[in-house]
């Protein structure tokens, strides 16, 4: 009787480590999911949905995304700027309707020596004091 629940503890843990390594939910699978340069990623870390608009400074790149970002969710755009390797594309950020513009620089392509980046938003609520522009590598 003893074997046998210890076989089926043995069965569960193996099929709940086989189940949880293939949805990336173990320890130290924490890796960041990879997206092409040029992607933006909005993440809302707060207790409410924030409006949020986002743009690029320069007409020639023609990006823009307004939306609202619900509570403790994360949007992203694959490939939402796109430009040549080198090139600094600036965006521009405000949270609510009515905050101040929040800009960031990055290189969509990447450069000389730099891989493409993917640039992220994050923000616990429409002040733009809590809000941070990050960028990582992409793909």
């Amino acid at each position: 009787m003893q074997r046998r629940r210890y076989l089926r503890a043995i069965g569960g843990c193996l099929g709940a480590v086989s189940v949880s390594g293939c949805t990336g939910i173990l320890p130290g699978s924490n890796q960041e999911p990879e997206y092409p340069g040029g992607t933006l990623v909005i993440k809302n870390t707060g207790n409410n949905a924030v409006p949020v608009s986002v743009e690029t400074k320069l007409d020639e790149y023609d990006a823009s995304l307004d939306i609202d970002v619900a509570a403790g969710t994360t949007v992203v755009r694959r490939a939402f700027v796109t430009a040549e390797q080198g090139e600094i594309v600036m965006l521009i950020a405000q949270l609510g309707s009515t905050g101040d513009d929040i800009r960031f620089q990055f290189l969509p392509a990447g450069g000389e020596d730099t891989p493409p980046e993917v640039t992220q938003l994050t923000f616990e609520n429409a002040v733009e004091a809590s809000a941070t522009w990050t960028a990582t590598s992409g793909e």
